[in-house]
């Protein structure tokens, strides 16, 4: 299925694309949110009208290459490059150190095993 870019104005189709042209197409960020809603204006969308196949080509960006923080605009030899600084990235959450198994049979078998006095056998005429 060809993919179309979904700037305004914009009708290059993957399908046709030449042999000299070596366009690629970016899909709309969705991390952070400051660049999610910064592409969105810059393509005049909203959030209720992006489809997940949306897609924009790489001639929108400088040098027909999308970088870190960059956002789409209508020509960028005309237009000067659009770019904001981004957030630090989100860490994951740390994995948890794994839980200490609980003691095996052989774990004991060097340690004396303790048994609670009352479920200490006594032995008859010895009270």
């Amino acid at each position: 299925m060809p993919t179309t870019c979904g700037f305004p104005n914009c009708k290059f189709r993957s399908r046709y694309r030449g042999v000299e042209d070596n366009r690629h197409f970016y899909r709309i960020p969705k991390r952070p949110f400051v660049l999610r809603k910064r592409w969105l204006t810059a393509i005049g969308r909203t959030e209720e009208t992006v489809v997940s196949q949306l897609r924009i080509c790489s001639a929108h960006f400088e040098g027909g290459e999308k970088k870190e923080g960059d956002i789409p605009v209508a020509d960028p030899a005309i237009d000067p490059p659009l770019s904001i600084d981004l957030p630090p990235k989100e860490g994951k959450t740390p994995k948890r150190a794994p839980k200490s198994s609980p003691p095996t049979h052989k774990s004991l078998l060097g340690r004396a095993a303790f048994t609670p006095p009352f479920l200490q056998r006594t032995k008859p005429g010895r009270e």
